[in-house]
């Protein structure tokens, strides 16, 4: 079912040009931050896109005078489609973050000095920090003040997705071919071919830049 046009006139879309087009990438999206073992680029942009949809659905509603027709009710349900799909999405993004903050911090730091897609939205970082802060002062006033000083300096610990396997399905047309371990020889690489519409059990790392791109979608 289609988003109401009329609850996004004055919305500015950027790239995507129909309503159709927003649900839909945020389909994708949502579905590959479920799928990722780490943290994904962060789209809140499309959020707050779909957040104004979701008022503008509900004033548009509220101004009807028949509210048990069945197209209501049918909107009402698209709306709480949409509600779910965007609120699951930021729960995901900050079970995340909350697994190892002081990790998702760096990895933002470092992808924005490197010139990437921010890995972080400015409210994500914020609480990224704070709640970092807070487990610090709880773990030095439960642990760390009761230490040697010799053995209180504990390093954070680092992630490691090397080998986390994913489900992938290729989207686009001129991926070509993707190197990956080859798990007889851990020195050496194997070529996979992906062709369009062809789904592969992959290491992650081996279509993380093609899952931030668009080009392949995790399942």
């Amino acid at each position: 079912m289609n988003i109401d046009d009329g609850a996004a006139d004055d919305i500015d879309f950027e790239e995507y040009t129909t309503p159709d087009e927003v649900m839909r990438k945020m389909a994708m999206v949502w579905q590959n931050e479920l799928c990722a073992p780490c943290l994904l680029p962060t789209q809140m942009g499309l959020v707050d896109i779909l957040l104004d949809q979701i008022k503008g659905m509900e004033d548009n509603i509220a101004r009807q005078a028949d509210r048990m027709q069945l197209r209501i009710s049918l909107h009402r349900m698209e709306l709480q489609r949409i509600s779910f799909m965007t609120s699951d999405y930021m729960r995901c993004r900050l079970q995340k973050i909350e697994s190892n903050p002081n990790d998702a911090i760096d990895q933002h730091q470092r992808r924005k000095q490197e010139n990437q897609s921010d890995l972080l939205s400015e409210t994500e970082l914020q609480f990224a920090k704070e709640y970092a802060n807070a487990e610090a002062e709880l773990f030095e006033k439960t642990v760390l003040e009761f230490m040697p000083a010799a053995l209180k300096k504990v390093s954070v610990p680092r992630p490691d997705h090397q080998d986390d396997m994913v489900y992938a399905k290729v989207l686009a047309e001129d991926i070509g071919n993707v190197a990956i371990p080859d798990w007889q020889d851990l020195n050496a690489e194997m070529v996979l071919e992906m062709e369009k519409s062809s789904c592969h059990l992959i290491p992650f790392q081996s279509v993380k830049h093609y899952v931030e791109e668009g080009t392949v979608q995790l399942l």
